[in-house]
């Protein structure tokens, strides 16, 4: 027979197998309950992140989505644009007009709809092409309509991924016309160039569709307020406005965002180029890229291409 001496050792082990068992339990669902907080976290600080805030100054390297399109070293330089199905003839002649003015750089398009991502994969140019993230309308975009501003408000998001991954981003219209490689007028001692809309003696307007955005650390914090200022808007108002009151005040900080206005003889405003009593005033002008905005609609910008022979398509 068993002796009480036995027979307590035996009460002794079975406790402590089943105290481990329920300490292992235990500690088992701790460790998930932390592992469950932990992915959470990770989520809610990636989703931050990439959104519009970033309030510190400490730039975290962060893979985008926007990613470069060749497999070699990443070049220093993006060209970046932003398009959707109404404005694909568009997008073709300007990617003509760089492939025309002997420079091919890496050019990035984001496709604001299905339609105009399945049409760009299938153009014969050496492009990255990506499918923005939250999709916008197919349709043709009037100038300053509510659709209008949803859609070049996105830009400062996409230009602030790149720049945080150490990319320089030059930011192009689709409505544009390359003549000349304008790299070389990125010259060192600025963060930002930008392309004049309208010139003094009216007050001057910088055109938010042909901006040059160096990464510096200047530039970050810059294009960080500017999505910051444009979300805190209680009326929608285009990315444009916002930067044109952004850059203005920061001209007269001498710490500041450096910024140059390009030359606007040679990155010429449709305000001006498309007019035909300005060019004859002025036949010395051989611009480097000419804007064909200061026009509201597609069809209006197609038929000022073709009429002064800028229409690339067939």
């Amino acid at each position: 027979m068993p002796t009480s001496c036995t027979i307590a050792m035996k009460r002794i082990n079975l406790m402590y197998r089943t105290c481990s068992r329920s300490i292992t339990r235990s500690l088992v669902i701790f460790l998930l309950i932390l592992l469950a907080i932990g992915l959470v976290m990770t989520g809610m600080l990636e989703t931050i992140a990439s959104r519009r805030y970033l309030n510190s100054d400490h730039l975290p390297p962060r893979k985008s989505r926007i990613q470069p399109v060749s497999d070699e070293p990443p070049p220093k330089t993006v060209v970046l644009t932003t398009t959707n199905s109404a404005f694909l003839d568009l997008t073709e002649n300007w990617l003509h007009s760089i492939q025309s003015c002997g420079v091919w750089p890496n050019i990035t398009v984001i496709a604001e709809d299905r339609a105009a991502y399945e049409a760009l994969r299938k153009m014969k140019f050496n492009i990255h092409v990506t499918l923005a993230d939250q999709l916008s309308t197919a349709d043709n975009l009037l100038f300053d309509t509510p659709e209008y501003k949803r859609f070049v408000n996105k830009r400062a998001d996409y230009i602030l991924a790149l720049l945080h991954n150490g990319y320089d981003v030059l930011f192009s219209d689709v409505d544009t016309y390359w003549v000349k490689n304008p790299f070389p007028y990125f010259e060192e001692g600025y963060d930002i160039f930008t392309q004049a809309d309208q010139l003094p003696p009216l007050p001057q307007v910088l055109c938010a569709g042909f901006v040059f955005y160096k990464a510096s650390r200047q530039t970050l914090k810059f294009v960080r307020t500017w999505i910051t200022r444009m979300a805190s808007k209680k009326q929608t108002q285009p990315d444009q406005v916002v930067l044109n009151q952004l850059i203005m005040k920061s001209m007269k900080n001498k710490n500041g965002v450096k910024v140059k206005v390009l030359d606007p003889n040679l990155f010429v405003s449709g305000q001006f180029y498309f007019n035909d009593d300005w060019r004859s005033k002025n036949p010395h002008v051989q611009p480097v890229m000419l804007h064909n905005n200061w026009v509201i609609g597609h069809d209006v910008k197609v038929q000022r291409f073709k009429k002064i022979g800028m229409w690339s398509i067939k």
